[in-house]
């Protein structure tokens, strides 16, 4: 067994080839090396800040697409409301329900509470005064701590 690793020691190394010496790297790779790696870092971290960059704008183009759809559905909601309040029905519904109007020959009904129930003062009697208006806050104040 012996002779067959005499062979591979006995070897430095093959023919026609160059044995390189074993050190440092020569300056030349070395400036390269030194160059490059900065470079690639910050092409890295340019290259994920731009990736998250256009994620949130997405997120927000998104979101802005959203509320458009939103505002557009409210928008034709407004037209059609408007369509529906320049009928005459609903004219005629707000000049009687709001503006207490009544049409030529209708007679209007005003409607009085009892005689008997509180704010009841056309003719049911002696009525309770109005209670007296609050004093402004700095002499609540005042009367709170001289009395």
């Amino acid at each position: 067994m012996s002779s067959l690793f005499a062979g591979a020691r006995g070897r430095r190394s093959e023919p026609g080839g160059v044995r390189r010496p074993v050190g440092p790297p020569p300056l030349p790779l070395r400036l390269v090396a030194v160059l490059a790696v900065p470079l690639l870092l910050y092409t890295l971290v340019a290259t994920g800040q731009k990736a998250i960059d256009n994620y949130r704008l997405n997120q927000q183009a998104e979101a802005l697409r959203a509320e458009v759809v939103r505002l557009r559905s409210e928008n034709i909601q407004l037209q059609q409301d408007i369509v529906a309040a320049r009928t005459d029905a609903a004219i005629e519904t707000i000049a009687r329900e709001e503006l207490g109007l009544v049409k030529p020959g209708d007679k209007a009904v005003v409607l009085l509470p009892a005689a008997g129930s509180p704010g009841a003062g056309a003719g049911g009697g002696p009525s309770a005064p109005p209670p007296a208006p609050e004093p402004p806050p700095w002499r609540q104040w005042l009367d709170l701590f001289f009395g």
